[in-house]
C-alpha cells in the first residue's frame, strides 16, 4: 500500500524533476541496560521516603516501530531528509538512503517519587538522565562514520515513568533534535 502511494506521488512530479534520495533512515533502536539493571530509586509517601529500587524493566517503553517513527518525524521536522519505512541496518536489499542510523540507549538514571497516600494522591515527580548514542553507518561501505553521544534529561512532568512511555520517548525525541542541529551546523 505504501509503495503504491509513493509511486503515485512520484508520478505527480513535474517533468524533469526527480525525487531526491533521502539521506537518513532510523534502522534500529537498541537498549543497553539489562532488565534487572538498577537505574535509580523509587520513593513514596508525603516526604518521598525510599520504597524500592527502580530497575530498567520497570520503565515503560513504546515498541520499536513507534520509537523509530517518532525519531524519524523529529529529524524531518528539523529539516533532515528521512526515509519511511526505514531501511534495515545491514540488509542486502536495494538501499533507499545514504546513511542508516542505529540509536542506542546506553545508560539511564531516574529517581522517581510517587508521593501521596491512599486518601491524597499527588502527581509523580522525579528527575534523571539518559545517555543516547547515535551510530551513523554509510550504507555503501557499512562502515560506522559517526557516533555522537547525547546526555538528555529525563523529565517526568507528573508522569509515572513505570506506566508512561512518553517519559523515555520525550528524551529520545530530544536526542533526535540535538542530532539534527549538529548535522545542520548548530550546537
Amino acid at each position: 500500500m505504501r509503495g503504491g502511494a509513493i509511486l503515485a506521488a512520484l508520478a505527480t512530479l513535474p517533468a524533469g524533476v526527480s525525487a531526491a534520495e533521502p539521506d537518513y533512515s532510523i534502522a534500529a533502536i537498541d537498549y543497553s541496560p539489562g532488565p534487572m539493571d538498577k537505574i535509580g530509586a523509587l520513593k513514596a509517601g508525603f516526604v518521598c521516603l525510599p520504597k524500592s529500587t527502580l530497575r530498567w524493566r520497570d520503565v515503560a517503553r513504546a515498541g520499536d516501530e513507534v520509537v523509530i517513527g517518532q525519531l524519524s518525524s523529529a529529524l524531518t521536522v528539523k529539516g533532515l531528509s528521512v526515509a519511511l519505512p526505514p531501511d534495515p541496518l545491514f540488509a542486502d536489499a536495494a538501499p533507499v538512503t545514504k546513511y542508516r542510523i542505529k540509536v542506542v540507549v546506553e545508560t539511564v538514571h531516574l529517581d522517581q517519587c510517587v508521593a501521596g497516600s491512599r486518601l491524597v494522591k499527588q502527581r509523580p515527580s522525579g528527575n534523571g538522565s539518559v545517555r543516547i548514542r547515535w551510530e551513523i553507518y554509510d550504507r555503501a561501505s557499512r562502515a560506522l562514520t559517526d557516533s555522537p553521544v547525547f546526555d538528555v534529561p529525563l523529565v517526568t512532568n507528573g508522569r509515572d515513568a513505570r506506566y508512561s512511555a512518553t517519559v523515555l520517548g520525550d528524551a529520545l525525541v530530544e536526542s533526535a533534535g540535538r542530532y539534527a542541529m549538529r548535522q545542520k551546523g548548530g550546537h
